[in-house]
């Protein structure tokens, strides 16, 4: 079933179950949670395959993240601060121009599982061990000794925040975003983790998992 998406292009990928902030400053991304805050609350967030964020319109991927709006901090000049967190994939179907900022058809997409599924055991292994490796990883990046204790023990939950935590381009996490089977995304976060731990022994941790820049990551 589809269903019509407002849009926010962006250098950033978001992920099931991530927390995203924004800083909203431009006039149509101001109409937009104008438009947001008066219906569901809910808009895409897509990762930009080309252009810019600012001005003109970009190409962007076809397979994005619902990200819905927690908290909203207006100020006095039109702009804003929202705080939003990742709800489920979908795929754009159809883009529409017929706002000042984009909107789209989509799609839901849900995880495909392995055969046998979950019940069986198929993931047991490869969930345990991406749940290793990821522990040491965030703890290089500062991670609060809290989500070290209560790494989810759910597949797909824990694949989403591997996934966001490495650090790696817009690129490689978009290639992640698109995996649809669970156990094929297990694997290829597990891949990048394994190679990302061994950068950071070598070089020493270059990032940190905090947004970038002091409001969040600046919706353009």
């Amino acid at each position: 079933m589809t269903s019509v998406l407002p849009l926010f292009p962006l250098r950033v990928v978001l992920f099931p179950g991530r927390p995203l902030p924004l800083h909203i400053f431009e006039p149509r991304y101001q109409d937009l949670l104008a438009d947001v805050l008066a219906a569901d609350r809910r808009f895409g967030v897509v990762a930009i395959r080309q252009g810019a964020e600012v001005g003109a319109a970009s190409e962007v991927h076809a397979i994005g993240t619902v990200a819905e709006v927690e908290e909203v901090e207006h100020h006095d000049d039109g702009q804003a601060d929202i705080a939003t967190r990742g709800v489920e994939r979908f795929r754009i179907v159809e883009l529409l121009d017929d706002r000042p900022y984009l909107r789209a058809r989509v799609e839901p997409c849900g995880d495909r599982m392995p055969e046998p599924a979950v019940g069986n055991g198929a993931l047991r292994e490869p969930t345990a061990t991406l749940r290793r490796l990821l522990g040491p990883y965030l703890a290089d990046l500062g991670a609060p000794q809290e989500m070290l204790e209560h790494l989810p023990s759910d597949p797909s939950e824990l694949s989403w925040l591997a996934a966001a935590a490495l650090q790696v381009d817009v690129a490689e996490q978009q290639r992640l975003l698109e995996l649809d089977a669970l156990d094929e995304r297990l694997a290829a976060t597990t891949r990048l983790l394994r190679r990302e731990s061994g950068i950071v022994r070598h070089l020493g941790t270059m990032a940190s998992l905090n947004p970038p820049g002091p409001g969040g990551a600046e919706l353009n």
